[in-house]
């Protein structure tokens, strides 16, 4: 019997233990969340509220004690310690939490970065001329008198990253007046044109176009009249002035070394040469192969009965020629035999 009192003593013991351990964690949950309240609610009513006024009067104490600041490293510390998290300010009807943490990052780089501290600082200036213009603008008063635009600009432009735009040359900057010379003029006279910017412009773009065009037909004129021009003398130099024995003569030594595409050239030349000694074709030499061809054809100095001959003679050699010499296809000596044997038709006699 004692044994099993015993045992219930315990459940009930172990179950109040239970019990009061579960009160007292609701009683240090509840504690602690009401702990934390009140340090949100202090801390929600130590955060002033600015009006729109009061606002702009703060930002500009700040930007004054910034001048002051900036002087030494502690100081930059004090001043962004002193700093909230946010602002709280009443515009009108409305309520806005202006965070802090851009003008922070700004103070916390020209503290630890000495060498950059005057480009932050301009930053941080420039925050805070930019809240209080917004500031001013949601309130309905005239914005705060700040630096004129270009003071800001040079300001901007004196910086280190922005170096290079300075080191311009005389003809750079004479060459940059002339394209807004020209540019303000045809703005100032397009800009009348049936009233309307738009077509103005579209006007201007078409002209522009239409300049671009005639620039590139006189360029590419002129350069296929110079190269056509270079064809036609390299073509009268590719070909000197030779007698058709003296064509023989070098097609006969170039077949001797082995060189039958040279020969077979030679040939071809010497056949033309013995033509132009006949009268049959004009002493040209800017004429292409299929263009002496034709004029064979149209030769009246030819009579008719051998006119044929030489005709077909020609034209095998002619078309041997664009085939080893322009087409370069291998040449042999049955090749070189042949082409002498059509010199011979032509009336070439050879040794």
């Amino acid at each position: 019997m004692r044994p099993e009192r015993f045992d219930g003593a315990n459940s009930l013991s172990a179950r109040s233990f239970e019990l009061l351990g579960v009160v007292l964690l609701a009683l240090i949950f509840f504690q602690a969340k009401t702990a934390r309240a009140t340090e949100t609610a202090s801390q929600s009513s130590a955060v002033p509220i600015y009006d729109s006024q009061s606002f702009l009067k703060e930002l500009s104490r700040l930007k004054a004690g910034l001048e002051a600041a900036g002087k030494s490293t502690e100081a930059l510390r004090s001043y962004r310690e002193s700093l909230p998290e946010i602002w709280a300010v009443d515009a009108g009807s409305r309520h806005y939490n202006v965070p802090t943490e851009l003008l922070v990052t700004r103070l916390d780089k020209a503290e630890r970065h000495p060498e950059s501290r005057g480009q932050q600082l301009d930053q941080a200036r420039e925050y805070l001329d930019a809240l209080a213009a917004e500031t001013a603008s949601l309130s309905g008063q005239p914005q705060p008198r700040t630096d004129s635009a270009r003071a800001k600009l040079d300001a901007i432009l004196a910086r280190s990253e922005y170096a290079h735009t300075q080191k311009q040359t005389w003809w750079q900057k004479l060459r940059a007046r002339i394209n807004e010379i020209l540019v303000n003029a045809l703005i100032r006279i397009l800009r009348g044109v049936g009233g309307q910017a738009s077509l103005g412009y579209a006007l201007l773009w078409i002209g522009i176009c239409a300049a671009a065009i005639l620039i590139a037909y006189w360029i590419f004129r002129r350069w296929f009249r110079a190269a056509r021009g270079q064809e036609m003398a390299l073509q009268a130099a590719a070909v000197p002035s030779r007698s058709w024995q003296e064509w023989v003569f070098a097609a006969r030594e170039a077949a001797g070394r082995g060189d039958h595409r040279m020969a077979i050239h030679c040939a071809y030349w010497a056949g033309i040469a013995h033509l132009q000694d006949l009268g049959a074709l004009s002493a040209d030499r800017a004429k292409t192969p299929r263009e002496y061809l034709r004029a064979l054809a149209k030769s009246k100095l030819i009579l008719p009965e051998t006119l044929v001959t030489r005709q077909r003679a020609l034209s095998l050699l002619t078309s041997r020629l664009e085939k080893i010499w322009y087409g370069y296809q291998i040449a042999t000596e049955a090749d070189f035999r042949d082409s002498l044997n059509q010199l011979e038709t032509l009336g070439c006699h050879l040794p």
